[in-house]
């Protein structure tokens, strides 16, 4: 999308595709070779344009038009995909080729061809590959998606993917049940989201994932202790609700 936000900052395209930043930079994440926080938009750097931005809590990835996938911030648990754990003040290469990016707390994914790939953070199975809670510096597929992914989204500690047949499947922390498959178990392979919906669009965010279904209804599942479902309760649900 043209305007993301993460933990501290935000960043924006313009209509030419370069990207600007603003906010908290500690680690890099407005992409400008500071560290210093800026109170107003400040250029990222390295002459890239992007169709698209996503912002992690404190890393920032953006897609280039050819499929070329960018990152900069915070790196610590490998977020940035390019095979290190050093913050980047500019944006680096992630490899491969890339037609969408989701970032999370402290891991991304995006999708390559007919995988989604995801690094980072694993403590909950976020990256989807089915290994233990070590994280991964550099892309690794995301193991057992029943059919070929539409767009990929990422909450702080958990992944979600729209296949192509209007199903959805989701990985990583479950604890609010934000996976959908009607448990509250951590899954580091995707489960399917319950409830025979077909969706045309997943958002998520925190602990709650959402999908828009083709006939324009909302649904919502996960954490709800603010009402943020907005089902009428505050009660967390496992299974898809509708708003």
């Amino acid at each position: 999308s043209t305007l993301v936000a993460g933990l501290s900052h935000t960043c924006g395209l313009d209509a030419g595709g370069a990207a600007f930043c603003w906010g908290r930079n500690i680690n890099g994440q407005l992409g400008d070779r500071t560290r210093q926080d800026r109170s107003t938009p400040v250029a990222v750097q390295g002459g890239a344009s992007f169709q698209s931005l996503s912002a992690g809590w404190n890393h920032t990835c953006g897609l280039s038009p050819g499929g070329r996938l960018l990152c900069w911030g915070l790196n610590g648990d490998g977020q940035l995909g390019d095979g290190s754990r050093m913050d980047r003040l500019v944006p680096t290469p992630v490899p491969g080729s890339f037609r969408s990016v989701a970032a999370g707390s402290g891991h991304t994914c995006g999708i390559s061809g007919d995988s989604v790939l995801c690094w980072g953070s694993n403590q909950f199975g976020q990256l989807g590959n089915g290994s233990g809670p070590e994280g991964s510096s550099v892309p690794v597929a995301v193991q057992g998606l029943p059919s070929s992914p539409r767009s990929v989204v990422a909450g702080a500690v958990h992944t979600c993917a729209l296949l192509s047949e209007g199903e959805a499947s989701c990985w990583g922390q479950n604890l609010h049940g934000q996976l959908g498959d009607g448990t509250t178990e951590n899954r580091a392979l995707p489960v399917r989201v319950e409830g025979s919906l077909s969706f045309v669009s997943l958002h998520a965010g925190g602990a709650v994932t959402c999908g828009l279904t083709s006939d324009g209804s909302r649904y919502c599942w996960g954490m709800n202790q603010s009402g943020q479902l907005g089902d009428g309760t505050r009660v967390n649900r496992s299974r898809p609700v509708r708003v």
